[in-house]
């Protein structure tokens, strides 16, 4: 296995991204079906993307948080920070979560931005809150779309949660709480070095433009 098929450096957003298959998104909504970036690269690349696949759910399955933090400290561009996932569900199950929780321990030094839809299990939610939400160097930011719910918006925010809003241009929940994503905005490399935003460890409501 080839490791930089399943680490890559993801160029749009300068920095390192570990991806899964679409087979991770237990937690996806209608909209996110119909808006899915993995579906779209399906529907361009056919079953090219399929080996890609395999090998990105490999790598993961092997992945600890020693071997990610020993990988990172050999690599020429910023590891300051760095994405679970582009593409893909990070916490599909508590197995997952383990994971998560291992990667974000051992790698005390960097910021581990894990943009998730596993708020939508009870059972998942409860643990975020309590193990890995907690941990200094984790940003946690819930994935939200028009078709998520204002209450389901609201008992995030009132938990404390970040959330992080894509809606193909439809107006977030929290409108006037926003921050307009410098990157899809903007169209600007800014996520290395942005602090208004998805990295800030306050609460905090992204809203993501079409890109």
């Amino acid at each position: 296995m080839k490791e930089k098929a399943a680490l890559r450096f993801c160029k749009d957003i300068g920095m390192f991204s570990v991806d899964r298959s679409r087979k991770s998104c237990q937690f996806r909504t209608k909209f996110c079906e119909k808006a899915c970036f993995n579906n779209k690269l399906y529907r361009v690349f056919g079953h090219g993307m399929r080996p890609k696949d395999i090998r990105n759910d490999a790598y993961w399955a092997d992945l600890t948080g020693e071997k990610l933090h020993k990988t990172l400290s050999n690599k020429r561009h910023q590891t300051d920070r760095v994405r679970l996932m582009t593409r893909g569900e990070a916490i599909a199950t508590h197995a997952d979560l383990d994971k998560v929780i291992d990667i974000v321990k051992e790698n005390p030094g960097r910021l581990v931005w894990v943009p998730t839809r596993a708020w939508r299990s009870p059972e998942l939610r409860k643990r975020i809150e309590k193990e890995l939400q907690t941990l200094e160097n984790a940003r946690v930011l819930a994935s939200l779309d028009p078709s998520n719910t204002r209450k389901e918006a609201d008992s995030l925010k009132n938990s404390g949660w970040s959330t992080m809003f894509f809606g193909d241009n439809e107006t977030p929940i929290y409108p006037d709480e926003s921050v307009k994503c410098p990157k899809t905005w903007d169209k600007t490399v800014s996520c290395p070095t942005c602090e208004n935003g998805c990295f800030q460890r306050s609460q905090v409501h992204v809203w993501l433009k079409t890109h």
